[in-house]
């Protein structure tokens, strides 16, 4: 249920709120948890009810643990001098003050909550301009419940496609799922579990969906556990005071004490040692984060949010995950973002999707400027109208105020068809690099010599400012060839004459680069040495390492060279 906090030197709003708007929840001053219409100082003059004015709403909003969803705020304020903003009114006419209290207000709360979003209540006479997106007016001389009502619902309507960011959910059922869930756990304090393959946008979600719609005060601390050091992870997420090892020079606060009151997303939380697995199960059931060198415990009480492209479940049983953390990261709602070749009905949107998002991107927007200044771009031409066509370069398909994109419907089976191990990072880059491509190869050719997808563009440029046709073998290029899928190779491992050495077959393919060939090779490699030692990691890190090596760097690399234990072992 939606919470509102209402801001006015009346109780008029609030009590046609609680009238009339039954399907809201409202923020009061008293701190009971109860709704105002059922307690029973409802009808007792209770000032508690509402804010009415900005010191009251402060303190209200510092008292609860999210802000809430929307502030309905009035313009017109009839308050002594004293409780009115700003402070300092020496320059300025206390009417004016007064009629003017919500802007004054409003400019408190967007310096104080610059993401809250605001329903002023203005007369159709004096309705303020703002161009803050956050800021939605009702304009109406006499506030009827309806008005406010439809006002409301359209600009909670309007914030919660915002928070979600820029995400194509699509028709998969996976992504219906997803949806369902992230709408719930967002709301809840409880730690997050995504699980999903690398590129699947397990951050984006994290960072434009389950923070902004967490409603939390605080920040949102973002941290790949991947990338730290093994022997500084300690101190990145718990801290460290200076002098507490070498290299400490000064005082260090945590992501968990950074990320206090707002969402802290660890990335590849499966790399974490069993050690360090006990000290973060003690700090989320502490709510308190001791730094290395130090006994004073701080509050550290993040929304925490955890991501990995392993299967924890899988490493529960192997004994390389905390059954305890395990179960503490509330395993029952774990979100799982499917990959693309999971979304094939999705595909041909995603593609569209993604190369209209390039072409807004502004990395691309010097080549987009150069390319449109070749066209008789008109007056009315808007970059959010462009359009991107599966098919021929045709005059019906083009839309004279914005860009065109056409892609033929070759290159489309041929985009649907390829496997996307990167998912959403690999679309993503090879949108960009595909109009990055084209649009070099149209300004390098002179003017109207350009090739057959200029001159057919030449044809209608009267209805379309720009039209750009990315060719096949450009595709082509970009996807390389269509690979075949990995499967488990059972060409037997030989001895070597050479004491602690394996003869190795292996099938030598071309590639486009010298890191494809070597990660192909490596590939059969380890497929080979894995039918061979039955699937045993440990024995295939003494093999490769020597004595004492850990089979998780076996594991991790298998991990990015595509080889799922799962897949193998099903296989076997």
């Amino acid at each position: 249920m939606p919470r509102l906090l209402i801001i006015d030197d009346r109780d008029q709003t609030i009590e046609l709120c609680h009238k009339h708007l039954p399907q809201f929840d409202y923020v009061t001053r008293c701190g009971k948890s109860i709704p105002c219409q059922v307690c029973e100082e409802r009808d007792r003059s209770c000032p508690l009810k509402c804010a009415h004015d900005y010191a009251e709403a402060s303190q209200a909003l510092s008292c609860e643990g999210a802000l809430p969803d929307l502030v309905v705020l009035d313009l017109h304020f009839a308050l002594p001098a004293d409780r009115l903003l700003p402070e300092d009114k020496a320059d300025l006419k206390l009417e004016t003050v007064r009629r003017k209290q919500g802007l004054f207000i409003l400019e408190r709360l967007r310096r104080d909550y610059p993401r809250l979003p605001v329903v002023m209540l203005t007369t159709t006479d004096g309705a303020p301009g703002s161009t803050d997106p956050l800021v939605h007016f009702c304009e109406n001389d006499i506030v009827d419940s309806r008005t406010l009502a439809a006002e409301i619902t359209r600009a909670l309507g309007r914030e919660h496609a915002a928070q979600e960011g820029n995400v194509f959910w699509g028709r998969a059922p996976g992504m219906a799922e997803l949806r369902q869930k992230l709408s719930v756990l967002s709301r809840s304090p409880l730690p997050v579990l995504i699980e999903g393959e690398t590129g699947t946008g397990k951050s984006f979600l994290a960072e434009h969906v389950l923070h902004p719609r967490s409603g939390a005060k605080g920040p949102l601390v973002v941290t790949d556990l991947s990338t730290v050091p093994a022997s500084l992870l300690p101190s990145h997420l718990f801290g460290s005071r200076r002098g507490s090892y070498t290299g400490a020079v000064e005082d260090h606060a945590g992501v968990f004490e950074q990320a206090h009151g707002g969402t802290l997303f660890l990335d590849e939380i499966a790399n974490l040692e069993l050690d360090l697995q006990r000290q973060l199960l003690l700090v989320l059931e502490r709510g308190t984060v001791t730094r290395l060198g130090d006994s004073k415990p701080r509050p550290a009480q993040p929304k925490l949010v955890a991501a990995t492209n392993l299967d924890l479940a899988e490493l529960v049983r192997e004994g390389r995950f905390r059954q305890d953390l395990y179960m503490r990261l509330n395993p029952a709602t774990r979100l799982r973002v499917p990959p693309l070749r999971e979304r094939r009905a999705d595909l041909p949107e995603l593609i569209r999707f993604a190369l209209l998002d390039a072409l807004k991107s502004e990395s691309l927007r010097p080549l987009v400027r150069a390319f449109l200044a070749r066209f008789p771009t008109p007056d009315d031409f808007v970059d959010s109208n462009s359009t991107v066509t599966f098919g021929k370069p045709a005059a019906r398909g083009a839309r004279r105020d914005a860009f065109a994109v056409f892609v033929s419907s070759a290159a489309l089976s041929r985009l649907e068809a390829h496997p996307w191990p990167g998912n959403h990072r690999e679309l993503k880059l090879l949108a960009i690099n595909a109009l990055v491509f084209a649009l070099v190869q149209q300004l390098d050719a002179p003017e109207g010599l350009a090739g057959g997808e200029k001159r057919g563009a030449q044809a209608f440029t009267e209805r379309a400012p720009a039209v750009l046709a990315v060719p096949d073998a450009l595709w082509d290029q970009l996807l390389g060839k269509p690979s075949a899928p990995v499967k488990l190779d059972r060409t037997p491992v030989t001895g070597d004459p050479v004491e602690g050495s394996r003869r190795v077959a292996i099938l030598l393919k071309p590639g486009q680069s010298f890191a494809d060939i070597s990660a192909d090779v490596e590939r059969q490699y380890l497929m080979a040495l894995f039918t061979a030692l039955d699937g045993d990691l440990d024995r295939m890190a003494v093999e490769l390492f020597g004595p004492g090596a850990n089979r998780r760097k076996v594991h991790l690399r298998m991990n990015q060279l595509g080889l799922r234990l799962r897949v193998l072992r099903g296989s076997a």
